[in-house]
Formats: structure tokens, sequence, C-alpha cells
């Protein structure tokens, strides 16, 4: 077995029991692909173990242009989402079940038709014709103790940018209606006013999407219909202490709502 091997069993165990996160980072850092290498296997055997389920899609983060400065990097970076941590508006979720519960409210691409690696790369146009809707959306996220911005990329990135999965909201709308620009985001915490904010996309999400499908085919990887793509937070980690309700409304695209019992 490799350190590689040791390292990523030890990581798969930490998220199933929600311990403290612990980069793992000996003997050197670690560069941007390496993190990647090592994402994939912690997701394998996050599955085999079935500590979680299969990739229901992707997260896109340090998509901003002062957090990509921040990190010294050209581009985003990915982590997957897991089927058995996908949620459907409305949901209510125990607050126990995070060790250190945090969320965003982001904008999600529902893939409408497959983008094969094989097939790579895609234009811009492309992506957006395999794009069923654009919704409003809220990634969940467990900080396991840990500040993402304060650790190396490449440790994030290896243990899967601490997503905990997405909650799904709609009705939505075409991704050609879309103007992120004119996209007011408001989010209420038991119903007190959280945040209120217009144009607040990191990128565009087609960009976004762009993005993700030609990183994912350099990576072997493809897009499925049905899979989503959380396209970058409209605000800074916000974490809450359960029990509490979140709501969010985009305007023009609808709401998505959780709540922490």
């Amino acid at each position: 077995m490799t350190r590689d091997d040791t390292t990523a069993n030890a990581i798969v165990r930490e998220i199933r029991d929600r311990a403290p996160f612990d980069p793992h980072a000996s003997g050197g850092r670690r560069d941007i692909h390496q993190g990647y290498l090592l994402q994939d296997a912690v997701a394998a055997g996050l599955v085999d173990a079935g500590v979680r389920g299969p990739v229901a899609g992707y997260k896109i983060a340090v998509n901003a242009p002062a957090l990509m400065a921040h990190f010294g990097v050209e581009e985003p970076a990915s982590g997957r989402v897991f089927a058995d941590q996908c949620h459907d508006s409305g949901a209510g979720l125990p607050a126990d079940g995070f060790a250190d519960f945090a969320y965003e409210p982001e904008i999600a691409a529902v893939m409408g038709a497959p983008l094969r690696a094989g097939e790579a790369p895609f234009s811009r146009a492309a992506v957006a014709a395999c794009i069923d809707r654009m919704v409003p959306a809220l990634e969940l996220l467990d900080l396991r103790g840990s500040n993402p911005p304060d650790q190396d990329l490449a440790d994030v990135i290896a243990q899967n940018i601490s997503n905990a999965g997405a909650v799904i909201g709609g009705p939505g709308i075409a991704p050609d209606a879309l103007d992120p620009a004119q996209v007011h985001t408001s989010v209420t915490i038991d119903a007190a006013p959280e945040l209120s904010v217009t144009g607040a996309a990191p990128q565009h999400p087609l960009d976004a999407a762009h993005w993700l499908a030609n990183h994912l085919a350099r990576r072997g990887l493809s897009l499925a219909a049905g899979q989503i793509i959380l396209c970058g937070t409209h605000a800074p980690i916000r974490p809450v202490r359960g029990p509490a309700r979140i709501d969010v409304a985009m305007s023009d695209l609808g709401t998505v709502s959780v709540a922490l019992k």
C-alpha cells in the first residue's frame, strides 16, 4: 500500500466519523494535480465503503477572482457531490449529522444531456445546449473545524472541498434566459434577514459549467444527464448552528430551503 493509499483511507475514515479536518500534508506541500488524484481515491473509497452514494454532480469553488488570487491559481477548483447527500428543496436534515455545518447559496446547472469525456473539448455553446435548467441551490458543507481559505488548496481539494451535499430548488430557468448580473439573492434564517445581494455570482454560471466540463474531461471524467453543477457561491461560507431553517430566493430562478432539526 502506498502512502497515498494510506492517506486516502485515513481521510475516508475521518469523513465517515466527522473527525476534525487534518490536511495530511506531511512530507511537504502537495500540488494541485496530486490533490485531485487523492480526491479521486477518497471519492472511490467513500463509495466503495458505502459511506457515500454514487456521484450525483460536481461543485465549483475558488472561481471568484479574489479567491484565485488568494490561492495563487489561474483556474477554479472542483469537487464531487454524492447522491445520498442531494436533497430536494424543503428537506429536513439532522443538525447532528454535521460536525461543523455551513452553507453557500448558489446557482446550480441541471444537466439534460451528457457531456462525455471522449468528446471533449467542449465549446461554451455545446455545454449550454446540454443544460436543462438553472436553479437556485444550497451547497451544504461540513468544515470539520477547518477554515478552507487558511488551508493549502491542494489539501482542500483532496478532501473534496468540504462538500456535504446540496439542496436543489426551482422551478429554474433556461440557460439562455439567465442574466446573473440581474439575479437578486436573498437569504433568511428562521425568517430573519441574513443576506440580500444582486449580481453576486462569482462568474457567469455558463462559464463555470463550461470550465468544469473540460476540466473533468482532462481527468477522464464525464457529466451525465441529471447530474448537477454547483456554479459558485454568492456569499462567503456561512456557518449555522442548528436547529434552523434556511430559505433562499433568487429572482427569476425560484426558491430553495432546508431545515436543520
